[in-house]
C-alpha cells in the first residue's frame, strides 16, 4: 500500500497537468477580463438587457394588453439601465465568468485569443458580429415560419395518436 501512494504521488508531480490545473491568478483574470473587452464579449450585458426588456414587454402586452404604454418605455429605461450598471459600470459579471475561462483556456491561449482580437480580422470580426448576429436572427425566423405549418401538423398528429387533448 505504501508504494502504491508513492507512485500516485509522483504521477502528481511529474506527469503534466492540462492548461485548466493552473491557479487561477490576478495575472490570469486580467488576461480573461482584456480578452472579453476586446472581443466585444464585455458588452454583452447592453444586448442581453436589450432582449430582456423586448421579452418581458412582450409579456406584458400579450397578459395586460391594456397596461400604460409609458409603463413599457419605463421597463425599458430600467432594464436597460440595471444591465449596463452591472456589466458595464461594476463588471458584477466577471466573478462568473473567470471560472469558466480558466477551466477552458491556458493564459498562453488567453495571450493568442487577445492577440488575434487585437489584429485588423479579430477587429472586423468584433465590429461585423452583431450585425451578422441580426440578419442571422432574422434568417432563422424566416427559415422557422417555413417549417411551422409541418411542425404543427406533426404535433398534433402525435398528440392525437397519445390521446393528448389542448383545450
Amino acid at each position: 500500500m505504501r508504494y502504491v501512494t508513492i507512485a500516485i504521488t509522483i504521477c502528481y508531480l511529474f506527469i503534466p497537468c492540462p492548461g485548466h490545473c493552473d491557479e487561477l491568478t490576478a495575472k490570469k483574470k486580467a488576461a480573461i477580463k482584456e480578452m472579453l473587452q476586446v472581443s466585444g464579449s464585455a458588452q454583452m450585458g447592453e444586448l442581453i438587457g436589450n432582449a430582456t426588456a423586448q421579452q418581458m414587454i412582450q409579456l406584458y402586452k400579450k397578459t395586460k394588453p391594456d397596461m400604460d404604454p409609458r409603463a413599457f418605455e419605463i421597463m425599458t429605461e430600467e432594464i436597460k439601465g440595471v444591465f449596463h450598471d452591472e456589466f458595464i459600470v461594476k463588471e458584477s459579471f466577471y466573478p462568473f465568468v473567470y471560472p469558466i475561462f480558466h477551466k477552458y483556456y491556458s493564459l498562453a491561449d488567453l495571450y493568442e485569443l487577445i492577440g488575434f482580437y487585437k489584429s485588423p480580422i479579430g477587429r472586423k470580426l468584433v465590429s461585423m458580429t452583431p450585425i451578422i448576429t441580426q440578419d442571422s436572427m432574422k434568417a432563422g425566423q424566416e427559415w422557422a415560419q417555413g417549417i411551422f405549418p409541418s411542425l404543427g401538423q406533426k404535433l398534433q398528429s402525435r398528440f392525437k395518436e397519445e390521446g393528448i387533448v389542448f383545450e
